[in-house]
């Protein structure tokens, strides 16, 4: 990855609409490390002690590179044209890592991402697959949201006939509430255009994904 810095002397694609939780402006890094030092401040915390002295940059580099850097890609562009191909095999990539963050908490959820496409007239290499998931996820965003878009994502941009998408995840804001257990899970699916229509369909991207044949 280029120098952070470097990223700012050039424009950045603009955010896809409908993607997420939408930015009314541009990331501002100064101002973000500054929030960080005042949100140590308010935590009764010096921000230049022996080890917060590098806690807002560092802090700063993570969230604009990783868990926001989905506002910087373009999911079309992350995706790419792939190649001309007629056959319509369905084609399923399992265990897809995936991240957000949820926007009532501001804390992350992490997670798998399992997807399934029909190709209608082209193929895309697997990793651009995983690409895309990352431009749909290092958002604020929901993990319903989230999945939702992948899966529709795939027929705008990719022209499948169909898409499937199943994310599990762990939620931070559940895993520390009060309540906690430390073990929960969420999972949210969405099926779009023949894998929303055709119930078989549904069934083999499950048995794929849980590692069984169709029939067993």
């Amino acid at each position: 990855m280029s120098d952070i810095h470097d990223q700012h002397q050039h424009p950045q694609p603009p955010s896809a609409a409908g993607i997420g939780i939408p930015r009314s402006g541009s990331f501002d890094p100064a101002a973000f490390e500054r929030a960080v030092n005042d949100l140590l401040r308010a935590c009764g915390v010096a921000p230049d002690a022996i080890h917060t002295g590098k806690t807002s940059t560092r802090v700063r580099e993570l969230w604009q590179r990783r868990l926001l850097g989905g506002y910087d890609m373009d999911p079309a562009e992350a995706l790419g044209d792939g190649f001309a191909d007629d056959r319509t095999d369905m084609v399923v990539i399992r265990g897809i890592a995936v991240h957000g963050v949820c926007p009532h908490h501001l804390v992350p959820f992490r997670g798998v991402a399992h997807v399934a496409y029909l190709p209608g007239g082209r193929l895309h290499g697997f990793g651009r697959i995983a690409r895309l998931v990352d431009a749909i996820g290092h958002r604020f965003t929901y993990q319903e949201w989230m999945t939702r878009d992948i899966a529709d994502a795939l027929l705008q941009h990719g022209h499948a006939r169909g898409a499937a998408c199943i994310v599990e995840a762990e939620q931070l804001c559940l895993l520390l509430g009060e309540d906690r257990r430390g073990d929960e899970r969420v999972v949210t699916q969405a099926f779009a255009g023949e894998f929303e229509t055709r119930e078989h369909l549904r069934g083999e991207f499950l048995h794929a994904i849980s590692g069984r044949a169709p029939g067993r």
